[in-house]
């Protein structure tokens, strides 16, 4: 596995780390809520939580972008292709030699 590609792997498992988090708590508040024994202000408190995740979340999301974005693009360039070489070539296709 190359360094990049390990890397990408890594912040891409970070990431759902730190979303997951937000989401158990959100997880657990609703099912508060689905418990008629709550009181009214124990139901708002926990809404108050779950928006709070929310915005981390989104906060999160918006960070990862904004870091994605500032890295360097890939210029993708379009060539022409022979098909037929291109199957010759791949692994499955050597296999069967």
């Amino acid at each position: 596995m190359s360094g990049d590609f390990a890397a990408r792997i890594g912040t891409l498992r970070l990431l759902g780390h730190e979303l997951r988090t937000p989401l158990t708590l959100i997880q657990g508040y609703l099912s508060l809520l689905a418990d008629d024994d709550l009181g009214a202000e124990e139901r708002r408190s926990a809404c108050a939580l779950m928006g709070k995740q929310c915005a981390e979340m989104n906060r999160l999301i918006d960070t990862f972008l904004d870091e994605k974005s500032e890295e360097e693009h890939l210029a993708l360039a379009s060539s022409q292709v022979s098909l037929p070489a291109a199957a010759r070539a791949t692994p499955a296709r050597r296999s069967r030699r």
